[in-house]
């Protein structure tokens, strides 16, 4: 994929990262530096210290990300799927299939996988620190802690969003699992994909009164719901 350098090979599959994952990187960094306890390191005094931190959370939210999607080319392979490439983008990572998995049931396992190990991740790491934090507020367990906790809390968050039935995330793929086992996998597709650009116009709605983030979220969605429906069409020959 032009934009993108590979970075690793896991499972035999390239992982890369796309220009746009370079320019969010230090953007993430500064709204870790500057997010008051417990979800950022705003009350550390030193400067080296509260962007280095800020930036090693970054990075290791982004192999949050990964994980996330290794455990869906796991089971795709698994299942007998075929998986190009894993790359890490602005909003996320997306693992790009050769061939979609044709039987609902597989689809939706690998589908549901991605959101479960990232809600596991924040589990076992929200665990952790109320195990083994001495202090009952994780920022004044000190900054281990404190990053331990951020982003323990944001694995769960983004597993549960991921849940949601809308292309491109993982809930997308469950629904059109769930309604390929009424209809062709191209209807199925048309259906989840409609859905999903029906939740991205309401969310964008909802970002007029209360977030740009949200508005840029809807966009992403609309676009991964029209991409997956088109390319779809395209591979199948229903234009």
């Amino acid at each position: 994929m032009r934009n993108s350098l590979q970075i690793a090979k896991i499972f035999g599959i390239p992982i890369k990262i796309h220009i746009s994952f370079l320019l969010v990187l230090p953007f993430f960094t500064w709204i870790f530096a500057i997010q008051p306890e417990p979800f950022g390191f705003a009350g550390i005094e030193s400067e080296p210290v509260k962007y280095l931190l800020s930036l090693l959370t970054a990075i290791l939210l982004f192999a949050s990300v990964l994980a996330h999607e290794l455990a869906h080319s796991y089971f795709s392979l698994r299942y007998g799927g075929s998986i190009s490439e894993i790359t890490l983008y602005l909003i996320g990572g997306v693992s790009s299939m050769k061939e979609e998995l044709h039987d609902p049931a597989s689809e939706a396992k690998m589908a549901f996988v991605g959101p479960f190990s990232s809600i596991v991740i924040g589990i076992v790491l929200l665990a952790f620190n109320y195990l083994f934090n001495p202090t009952v507020s994780p920022s004044e367990g000190g900054p281990f802690f404190l990053m331990v906790f951020i982003l323990g809390y944001i694995n769960i968050i983004l597993g549960l969003f991921n849940l949601i039935p809308a292309f491109p995330m993982d809930g997308g793929r469950i629904l059109r699992a769930f309604f390929a086992q009424r209809m062709g996998f191209v209807e199925a597709t048309e259906k989840a994909a409609s859905i999903g650009k029906i939740f991205a116009f309401l969310m964008g709605i909802i970002g007029l009164f209360i977030s740009f983030w949200l508005i840029l979220i809807a966009f992403f969605v609309y676009m991964g719901a029209s991409g997956e429906e088109r390319q779809v069409k395209n591979r199948y020959g229903k234009l």
